[in-house]
C-alpha cells in the first residue's frame, strides 16, 4: 500500500510540474508605438522587427526567438492597414463595417495562403481591442509543407483598420494560446 501512494505521489508531482512548465507566468514587455498610436504588452524574450513605413503599412513582427527569425517565421505581426474608401459609406454602422473587414480579409488569406481554411467562423463578440468590438476568426494553412494555425483580431479605429495576426505550427498553438488572450486584453489605442 506505501509503495502505491508513493507511485501515486511521484505521478502528482510529475503532472504538476509538467503542468507548471506550460502555466507559468511569462515577464511580458511593453511596445509602445514611436508615433504613439497605440501600445501593448508582448512576452519579453520575444525577438521583435518594426516594418512599419510612413504610410504605416508593413508593421510589426515578432518572433519567439532567433531561429524562427533566421527562418522569417514570425509568431506575430502587428499592422494597421487602411480600407479602400469606395467600399464603405458614412452611413455603414460599426457592425457593417467589421463584417466587410471580415469578407475582405477571408479573401485575401485564401488568395495568399496555401491550404487557407477558416476554422472558426468570423465572430464579432469574443474579443475587444481597446474597448472596440472586433472581428476574429482561427483559421488553418500549409507554409512550406508546415501545418499552421492561425487567429486573427481587427477593429476599425478612427478610420483605420488595427490588426494582430498570429500564426505558429499547429501543434504550439494549445501552448501559446493564452499568452494570445493576454496580449490581445493589453492593447491600448491612442489615436491609429
Amino acid at each position: 500500500m506505501f509503495q502505491n501512494i508513493a507511485v501515486i505521489a511521484i505521478i502528482l508531482l510529475s503532472i504538476l510540474t509538467i503542468n507548471s512548465s506550460f502555466g507559468r507566468t511569462e515577464h511580458m514587455s511593453s511596445y509602445i508605438d514611436p508615433e504613439e498610436r497605440f501600445e501593448f504588452k508582448y512576452p519579453s524574450k520575444w525577438i521583435t522587427e518594426n516594418n512599419f513605413d510612413v504610410n504605416s503599412s508593413g508593421g510589426l513582427k515578432f518572433y519567439p526567438d532567433a531561429l524562427h527569425r533566421s527562418r522569417l517565421n514570425e509568431i506575430m505581426h502587428i499592422g494597421i492597414g487602411h480600407r479602400d474608401e469606395s467600399l464603405s459609406t458614412p452611413s455603414m454602422n460599426f457592425t457593417t463595417i467589421l463584417r466587410l473587414d471580415s469578407a475582405l480579409f477571408v479573401e485575401k488569406f485564401t488568395n495568399d495562403l496555401q491550404n487557407f481554411s477558416l476554422l472558426k467562423q468570423p465572430d464579432f463578440s469574443k474579443y475587444e481591442i481597446s474597448g472596440y468590438p472586433s472581428l476574429y476568426f482561427e483559421f488553418s494553412f500549409i507554409k512550406s509543407t508546415v501545418p499552421k494555425k492561425g487567429l486573427f483580431v481587427a477593429t476599425e479605429v478612427n478610420g483605420s483598420i488595427f490588426y494582430i495576426l498570429f500564426s505558429m505550427d499547429q501543434h504550439e498553438f494549445k501552448n501559446v494560446f493564452p499568452v494570445i488572450g493576454k496580449i490581445i486584453s493589453s492593447v491600448k489605442s491612442k489615436t491609429i
